[in-house]
């Protein structure tokens, strides 16, 4: 194999996993650990990657945050179906909490004429879609990010500490390897974790695209949840870790 064919194959392992292990590499590749440091040195100085101690991290991970025409345009098609199967979990009565995001904007029709519901959400988009639906809605207070166009900050934090709800449905910008759920940011994350905390029920809607990825702000990790709700492109070995750390999987 050339170097240059090595570093590419390098970094689609950087950007699969968010990290790469010089020394799992180097076995994988059959050449020196030193090689592959060397390898690494080289893409770090083309702003590909970023070294760290034993390997490198994908920058891209760290820096990229998608605008809301971008992920309307990722897996949409999966998207509809995670919503449509975390659905099912939708109380007819009662409170739950809807999070950003457009896989929870998806959820919109399912929440639609419910007038025994309240939907909780700092979703600006999806409160407008379903606000003349007959279902009870309330948005909560705060900045409003026009990267997400969602309500965040300490004031929409303490707004949603006033409630309770059976359920809460909660999006994602990535889960790390080791399945930490992260935010790119912290002030969304911050409202995210009040809503686990004051929820009976946790429901992660996420699509495959979200595992492997790491961004700034963690907001808790998947042993919190009670479900998450996947599209079926998901590896059936982030599946199996996902039910060994006792969560319930719904694959749509």
């Amino acid at each position: 194999m050339l170097a240059e064919e090595r570093r590419l194959q390098l970094v689609d392992w950087t950007r699969d996993e968010g990290r790469i292990d010089a020394a799992v590499a180097a076995k994988k590749l059959r050449v020196a650990t030193e090689t592959v440091r060397r390898d690494l040195d080289v893409l770090e100085s083309r702003g590909v990657l970023r070294r760290v101690h034993g390997g490198a991290i994908a920058l891209d991970r760290f820096t990229h945050e998608y605008t809301i025409p971008e992920r309307e345009n990722l897996n949409p098609e999966a998207k509809a179906r995670i919503a449509e199967a975390a659905a099912a979990f939708i109380p007819e009565k009662g409170c739950v909490f809807v999070d950003g995001g457009t896989t929870t904007e998806q959820l919109a029709s399912h929440l639609s004429g419910k007038p025994d519901l309240l939907v909780v959400t700092n979703n600006i988009r999806l409160a407008s879609k379903i606000g003349d639906s007959g279902t009870k809605v309330y948005v909560l207070s705060g900045e409003i990010r026009p990267a997400t166009l969602s309500t965040v900050g300490t004031r929409a934090a303490a707004d949603i500490d006033d409630w309770n709800a059976s359920v809460a449905f909660l999006g994602t910008n990535g889960l790390t390897p080791d399945l930490r759920m992260t935010a790119y940011d912290t002030d969304e994350a911050s409202v995210k974790r009040v809503m686990m905390r004051n929820s009976d029920e946790r429901i992660l809607l996420a699509d495959h695209s979200k595992f492997g990825r790491t961004y700034p702000a963690n907001f808790g990790h998947v042993s919190e949840l009670d479900r998450i709700v996947c599209d079926s492109s998901t590896e059936e070995r982030i599946v199996d870790s996902l039910k060994a750390h006792g969560l319930e999987v719904s694959v749509a």
